[in-house]
């Protein structure tokens, strides 16, 4: 019997484990029987192994260790293990749920009669021998997934739809290097699709030049009488945010430029809220875009979530100098007590790394939930821009103009998606402009799009507040 795993769930399985790998099958239920006595017998000692399940509803999840399997009646110690799905009820949606470092002496658990599992219970998949009962497996273990591994925001049934029922289960040997017994190895990530998986414009010059334009021609909503729309970049620090505005800068300076600070740091660099304006160099004129920067999330320097309120309410001016020790509040000097709808943020664009969306931690997850239930009360419209795609797959570090034909890019915005719970037009894939040194076509129009896509949001925003504030002048001159 073969085995079951697709090569692409193969190599999604190897971008997670972090390095060029291939997985040779040890045991299979349906064709080794499921027993605990037997899967120690083919499992123990084998170093890094993949478990996968297939259940009933066609839902695809399992773990990893790097770690051998053992009949100790130990736990497993093991910082690089992980559980994953990869698949939920017929549709590919790969998710991995990291191990919770202060826990990982507790990854898995080696006794002569258990089968596979993972962390205090996250996944016991059985005990003893099971039977096969019609076409599937009623395994006799237990899901009580978060104890151990990080789930994200997810849960039990999100990933196992709650039950033990499988059709089959495989582990597999993780084998350094590539398959020998293939003659042809693609590249792990390096798959390219013969059609996009999202409509887009043509990659070439005119593409960048139309899109410029309409930039450059972009009017706020008349009636909202603006100057320019405000987008506020909010993301974890090193994902990209600051590099964001260089980017477009550099892009209608016509050069590489640096305004904003930017770069990898143990701290955010951006320390002072800044509403930036962009200057076409071409005309002369000033986009009626802003770009505004605030300080970069971190793990252990929790943002206060009224200080964005403020920030997304217009009360806090332009070049205020962040303070983490004495939070923006209403004595703050310089408060804009009676903000206009032209000083508040009209939509925001997170800025997430694609490449680590797997690990983000919990606390990071936490903030931007909570900044998410701020805006979501005042009906901002939001966005993320993906970043760092290139490392998630070769090709688009080759050519951005690939973005659109990679899956290992599709499923990082489905991923990307589920956890923000924002739909996945509203996940903008992009490349900025890091190693680079000149500008690149390909990489414009990625971020015009996505730029030129977060201004119609943020003129739909305007819409409904002008006609919000019609409304409420309408009821007051009633009374």
């Amino acid at each position: 019997m073969t085995e079951l795993l697709d090569q692409v769930y193969k190599d999604q399985l190897a971008i997670w484990i972090g390095k060029t790998c291939h997985l040779r099958l040890l045991y299979k239920i349906s064709r080794d029987g499921c027993s605990a006595a037997t899967f120690h017998q083919k499992c123990d000692g084998q170093g890094p192994t993949v478990t996968v399940l297939y259940n009933t509803n066609n839902t695809i999840y399992g773990g990893y260790l790097s770690q051998s399997w053992h009949s100790y009646s130990n736990f497993i110690n093991d910082p690089n293990a992980f559980l994953f799905r990869l698949q939920y009820n017929g549709s590919s949606n790969p998710l991995k749920f990291p191990i919770d470092h202060n826990s990982y002496m507790y990854a898995g658990y080696g006794k002569s009669s258990y089968g596979p599992t993972f962390g205090d219970s996250d996944i016991r998949s059985f005990s003893g021998t099971i039977n096969k009962s019609g076409k599937y497996f009623p395994l006799n273990g237990s899901l009580n997934m978060g104890n151990i591994y990080l789930l994200n925001g997810q849960n039990v049934n999100s990933i196992t739809n709650g039950h033990l029922q499988v059709t089959d289960l495989e582990v597999y040997q993780v084998k350094d290097g590539s398959d020998p017994n293939k003659s042809t190895e693609v590249a792990v990530g390096s798959v390219i699709l013969d059609y996009p998986w999202r409509k887009f414009p043509e990659f070439n010059e005119e593409a960048v030049q139309q899109l410029k334009k309409l930039i450059i021609d972009f009017e706020p909503e008349s009636d909202a009488n603006l100057s320019a729309v405000n987008i506020l970049l909010i993301g974890q620090i090193g994902a990209g945010k600051s590099s964001f505005f260089n980017s477009v800068n550099s892009i209608f300076r016509g050069k590489i430029t640096s305004k904003a600070r930017s770069g990898s740091f143990e701290h955010s660099l951006t320390t002072v809220f800044r509403k930036y304006t962009i200057k076409d160099q071409n005309s002369g004129h000033n986009l009626k875009i802003r770009l505004c920067d605030t300080r970069g999330l971190e793990e252990n320097f929790r943002m206060d979530a009224q200080e964005i309120a403020y920030i997304l309410d217009g009360n806090v001016p332009d070049r205020y100098q962040f303070n983490p020790s004495s939070p923006f509040t209403t004595e703050t000097f310089g408060f804009i007590r009676n903000p206009r709808l032209g000083d508040k943020i009209h939509c925001v664009a997170f800025v997430v790394d694609g490449s680590t969306i797997d690990v983000m931690p919990q606390k990071i997850l936490k903030q931007l939930k909570e900044l998410q239930g701020r805006m979501n009360q005042r009906n901002i419209p939001q966005v993320v821009y993906l970043t760092k795609l290139d490392k998630v797959c070769p090709k688009v570090d080759e050519d951005a103009s690939n973005m659109f034909y990679s899956p290992a890019v599709r499923d990082t915005v489905n991923k990307v998606a589920d956890v923000m719970g924002l739909p996945r037009g509203h996940i903008l894939p992009i490349k900025n402009y890091e190693n680079e040194t000149s500008l690149d076509p390909n990489i414009d129009i990625l971020i015009l799009k996505a730029l030129k896509q977060t201004a119609d949001f943020a003129d739909d925003y305007l819409e409904e507040q002008v006609d919000k504030m019609a409304a409420e002048g309408k009821r007051k001159e009633k009374d």
